[in-house]
């Protein structure tokens, strides 16, 4: 029997440094939710796919996102990331849940189906694509794992998830190299300011085919042909941590390089 695997988009209106930035077009009549939940109906194997947001009034204009795009909606605690997740997993029954921040606009599309097989496959916890940009990968997790992984750590760090459940000593743990990708594990493609906006809305001018079907390959490639600024990430760049702590880009690579190592390794491509 198959397993049900539904894809939670974790986002909220809320920005600092770029205000209500989920619901900025990034090309003619696609928000950001709106250009990520399109390209997400594109897997076969999700079952649902759920706006995950908070029961603040100041999101109450993501139920007009959910309903034009003919999603479900769920509203939870504004700060547990993982108590949104556990909710709409127990509520569809699910075996796994994918977690997809509503920032990272170019969330791989093309490779996820392949990525929840494997996790089924392999029967894993926690699985992503290494090697790729920042914001390019989801994240599929088995939902008993997460519940587990609730217990251990406090709820309102969860926005740093990968960081608990991509945890090999604990967790059983897969990474998916895509072969025929040269390593850009130093690009980013993740929206935090309107410089990261300004270079999506680049990327996408770039590509003259349907915007919805652009690619990692795609992507990387207009990058490196164009020179498109803000697309890459210095070494000694900044990394948020838990608790107000930040650490180096190269610090932060080294971390994720290591738990690579001890995760069961797969490739596809």
């Amino acid at each position: 029997m198959s397993k049900k695997t539904i894809a939670c988009i974790i986002a909220r209106t809320v920005s600092t440094r770029l205000p209500l930035k989920v619901l900025r077009n990034v090309v003619e009549d696609f928000t950001m939710l709106d250009f990520m939940i399109q390209r997400l109906k594109l897997v076969n194997n999700i079952n649902e796919i759920y706006l995950c947001t908070s029961h603040e009034a100041v999101d109450d204009i993501l139920e007009d996102v959910a309903s034009r795009n003919e999603i479900k909606i769920y509203r939870g605690s504004p700060d547990a990331v993982i108590e949104r997740m556990i909710s709409v997993g127990n509520n569809e029954c699910a075996d796994n849940v994918i977690r997809i921040t509503g920032d990272n606009v170019f969330t791989s599309y093309e490779y996820l189906e392949e990525q929840i097989n494997i996790h089924n496959l392999n029967d894993l916890d926690y699985t992503r694509i290494i090697d790729v940009p920042v914001g390019a990968t989801a994240e599929v997790m088995k939902l008993t794992a997460v519940k587990e992984c609730f217990d251990l750590i406090d709820p309102a760090i969860s926005e740093y998830l990968l960081l608990y459940m991509f945890k090999p000593e604990h967790f059983k743990c897969g990474v998916v190299n895509i072969r025929d990708l040269k390593s850009c594990s130093n690009y980013t493609v993740t929206v935090d300011t309107n410089k990261d906006l300004d270079r999506t809305k680049s990327i996408l001018e770039y590509y003259s085919g349907n915007p919805l079907k652009i690619n990692l390959k795609d992507i990387v490639a207009i990058i490196d042909e164009n020179k498109i600024a803000n697309s890459k990430i210095e070494s000694s760049g900044n990394i948020k941590m838990p608790y107000g702590k930040e650490i180096s880009f190269d610090e932060f690579q080294e971390d994720m390089n290591k738990r690579i190592k001890e995760s069961n390794y797969f490739e596809i491509g």
